[in-house]
């Protein structure tokens, strides 16, 4: 048994496989009616998705760039630009011009406890902040673990 948004739910059956699937095999909706299951499992979603970006791969840069930027950031693609341009076209933290890690794209930094957007990094400086837990305190740990033989 299952209780997702105060639904009482055992199972459910996928329309698109026909599977009758446990609630944990679906996701749950953040938009339209959140706090509810979406009606095809997540196995099926993800064929569906690649079949999509095979057909057409133009989709993520037409469409789901923007979605994706709105939904998780609550930033448009002209935001994104603008903050971008602000930054002199390159990472807020080392000034690389190139994102890095097969994107095309500069990662968009964030508090996750607020959701406050503070800038847009480079895979690497992204990454680095993000091992480091968004934490000032072992940032600077490791500043002057870096330099104290300096």
């Amino acid at each position: 048994m299952f209780f997702v948004a105060d639904i009482h739910i055992e199972g459910k059956t996928c329309p698109c496989c026909g599977e009758t699937k446990s609630a944990a095999d679906f996701a749950v909706r953040k938009t339209g009616r959140p706090g509810h299951l979406v009606a095809h499992c997540k196995a099926c979603n993800l064929q569906k998705q690649k079949d999509r970006k095979r057909r057409d791969p133009t989709i993520y840069e037409r469409v789901e760039r923007r979605s994706k930027l709105k939904l998780q950031y609550n930033l448009s693609l002209e935001e994104y630009d603008a903050m971008f341009e602000a930054q002199g076209f390159a990472c807020a933290i080392c000034k690389t011009t190139t994102p890095g890690a097969r994107t095309k794209h500069f990662h968009v930094d964030h508090c996750h406890t607020t959701g406050v957007v503070r800038g847009l990094l480079c895979h690497k400086c992204n990454r680095g902040i993000g091992l480091f837990d968004d934490n000032p305190d072992r940032v600077s740990q490791a500043l002057a673990y870096l330099t104290k033989g300096d």
